[in-house]
């Protein structure tokens, strides 16, 4: 493959040098000569055809001062003009209409004068109204002190000229065919609307007048001159450019042509590159597919890590070393925690930036010849080849314990998860590896169960107490199905006094029958890892439904386990359970504890709300013992809070005890609760209990939690 490759290379540097830079060469000399050739074309037909409109201005200039001058000759011609000047008391009214106002209207002439012989104004109109002294207009002045009206010679003349600062198209005529006495004069302002008019004539866009002095504002202009060469101003418009239409029209059929041209040439090219490089390249693609085929079948996605296949196999060749060279080998396996609360308030986005973050950390604490490696979600697993000695794998789990309890800055802001580890070390705890990573699964549940944040090295009686757990597990699911060997016990709820009880606590109770009464505090965790714990606690709120029943008078109190409270439908199931076995809800009181409350506080009070307003009573239970209990008096709505039995056993013996406990009576009163003691088991604690002003009592003072059936006569 390698050779294969190389000879690839080495005809792809050939075919390039030899073909494909020769082809591009002759493609880029034809495409410049025919791009230049097409540029001078355009730019030369568009230099011919602005000086065409040029010359097609400068002749429309032209006829427009004849016509002016023909305009002028109609009335200068007119034999009854030079007649009625000719009188010795001209006819004013006359010449208003017949001139100043005919040349206007008619013609558009701005300024019309009549002059004597000496160029003396007789009569002077402007924009066809007549002019009372038109001797003093600035105009009239302009007019009389241009060349054409000082060198007039001829019986008729125009030319432009500038007055007052503006171009004019200017003609004089002498009235009258013999000598005259008299002559006419007539102007026109080459302004806007002049020249629009010509622009329409001409069909030329943007045509417009500039001074002499003015930069060019247009992409062409010729200077206006009057007949004896003085500039009069700038003519400017917008040239057509024929050539641009031109290449406007053909240029895309030329483009597509080039294209097609460039699009042949490289097909060709392509197929013989193709043809010749066909198997390198397929060789080429085959090892890359390999390698990245080979890389996720044994790497994860999100984290890059070595995956459980690639663990397993390394962990198996280090085994076999270890065996040859009697060396030893350890395997850690960590677990983080609270992962599960991050990832649910955080999001999925940051749950995986957590993992990523952890795996980068745990990188970096193995030395080169170890593997870090991610077989779950949360569960990373190290392997630790050529151990000397177990103070070396438990400096490093404690390292990986320190690394990982710090904060991670992730885009929701910082969080702390930490981790457990559980252990083991090869020969000694084994040479399997499906054993050594079950052993190491033990000594990680021992490390989560022991609070959490901790390291555990597998011990065998650790591996009998998880077959211990495993067969109380199986042997309470079979007496879920009839309930065999399960009960319900009540503890009495005394009054301050210790003589009337006010209600009772429902207790589970398991008589197993090979190892005889269980204790709760064993079974209930093992029923809440296994998800049995929903069913026993449906059951006993059933059985307290009838002892509510039987004795109506007295308030039922029934444990909620936190992995019930978060199941889903908990207050429809409850209600519904209660309804069906005609038990009273406003006479069963549920106990909760900080572990339902601590995960999601907003899911918690929504549901603690929805089971007051079902009309149960809500009570706090081992209150004082959590971070944040005072925290959760004020946010969520319970009817009662229970003292835990830690402070109620502390009387007598610790100062502050007496003080602890009257602040949490005088702050449960404050906000309108009841307060419970439990764990009451001498008189001296029920007297300070009642100096405290605590409401009821619960202990071995008064009763133990006796069957169902001792109850009446217990009560009587």
């Amino acid at each position: 493959m390698i050779n294969s490759v190389k000879l690839s290379a080495g005809f792809r540097r050939s075919f390039i040098r030899e073909v494909l830079l020769p082809l591009v060469a002759i493609l880029l000399l034809t495409f410049i000569g025919a791009g230049t050739a097409l540029f001078l074309g355009t730019t030369l037909t568009n230099q011919e055809a602005k000086a065409q409109q040029q010359r097609m201005i400068e002749a429309s200039f032209s006829q427009s001062l004849a016509e002016h001058q023909r305009q002028l000759r109609s009335l200068s011609r007119w034999e009854p003009l030079e007649t009625h000047l000719s009188t010795a008391q001209a006819d004013l009214r006359w010449l208003n209409d017949n001139v100043g106002h005919w040349l206007y209207d008619m013609f558009g002439h701005q300024l019309i004068m009549v002059l004597d012989s000496d160029n003396h104004p007789v009569q002077a109109w402007r924009n066809g109204e007549p002019l009372d002294a038109p001797a003093a207009d600035p105009v009239v002045q302009a007019v009389l002190s241009s060349a054409l009206l000082r060198r007039h010679t001829q019986q008729e003349e125009a030319d432009f000229a500038r007055v007052e600062g503006r171009a004019a198209a200017l003609a004089i005529g002498d009235i009258g065919r013999d000598a005259a006495q008299f002559r006419l004069v007539g102007l026109k302002f080459l302004d806007d609307g002049y020249l629009a008019g010509l622009s329409d004539r001409s069909q030329l866009k943007g045509l417009h007048f500039s001074d002499l002095s003015a930069p060019p504002d247009a992409p062409a202009r010729f200077l206006l001159t009057s007949q004896q060469g003085e500039g009069v101003g700038y003519i400017n418009w917008d040239p057509m450019r024929p050539g641009a239409q031109m290449l406007r029209a053909i240029g895309p059929s030329t483009g597509v042509a080039v294209l097609v041209v460039m699009l042949l040439c490289f097909y060709m090219v392509r197929r013989l590159w193709t043809s010749s490089l066909n198997l390198s390249q397929s060789m080429l693609k085959l090892g890359a597919s390999e390698a990245q085929a080979l890389h996720l079948a044994f790497h994860d996605v999100l984290t890059g890590l070595p995956n459980r296949a690639l663990v397993e196999e390394r962990l198996t060749q280090a085994l076999a070393q270890a065996t040859r060279h009697e060396q030893r080998v350890a395997l850690l396996l960590i677990d983080l925690d609270r992962f599960k609360n991050i990832n649910d308030t955080h999001g999925h986005h940051a749950g995986d930036e957590l993992i990523i973050a952890v795996a980068q950390r745990l990188s970096a604490l193995v030395r080169a010849s170890d593997t870090v490696g991610r077989i779950g979600g949360d569960e990373f697993i190290v392997v630790m080849s050529e151990v000397d000695n177990i103070g070396q794998v438990q400096a490093l789990a404690q390292r990986i314990l320190d690394t990982l309890s710090q904060p991670f800055a992730l885009s929701g802001g910082e969080v702390w998860s930490g981790a457990s580890i559980g252990l083991v070390l090869a020969p000694k705890d084994g040479l399997d590896r499906l054993e050594l990573v079950r052993k190491a699964d033990i000594a990680l549940y021992e490390a989560k169960s022991s609070g959490r944040g901790k390291y555990r090295q597998f011990e065998r009686v650790m591996d009998e107490s998880i077959r211990t757990r495993q067969n109380i597990a199986a042997d309470l699911r079979v007496a879920l199905q009839s309930y065999s060997g399960l009960a319900v016990w009540y503890q009495p709820l005394m009054d301050i006094d210790g003589k009337n009880m006010v209600g009772v606590e429902a207790l589970l109770r398991w008589d197993h029958p090979t190892r005889g009464a269980i204790a709760p505090g064993d079974f209930i965790a093992i029923a809440e890892e296994t998800g049995l714990i929903i069913p026993l606690g449906e059951w006993v709120l059933r059985e307290a439904c009838l002892t509510q029943q039987r004795f109506p008078d007295l308030m039922v109190a029934v444990n909620v386990s936190p992995v019930q409270f978060r199941a889903t439908g908990f207050v429809a199931r409850m209600t519904e359970i209660v309804r069906e076995s005609g038990g009273d809800p406003q006479r069963i009181e549920l106990e909760i504890t900080e572990g339902v409350l601590i995960e999601d506080e907003h899911e918690a009070r929504a549901i603690i709300i929805a089971l007051r307003e079902a009309g149960f009573r809500i009570a706090l239970d081992d209150f004082g013992t959590g971070y944040s209990s005072l925290n959760y008096l004020s946010t969520f709505p319970v009817d009662k809070i229970k003292i835990d039995r830690s402070f109620t056993q502390s009387l007598g013996v610790a100062d502050n005890s007496v003080a602890i406990i009257e602040s949490v009576v005088k702050l449960g009163h404050a906000m309108g609760l009841t307060v419970t003691a439990e764990g009451v088991e001498t008189p001296g604690q029920m007297s300070a209990l009642a100096d405290a002003g605590c409401n009821q009592l619960q202990g071995y003072l008064f009763s133990k939690a006796i069957p169902f059936e001792r109850l009446g006569d217990w009560m009587r």
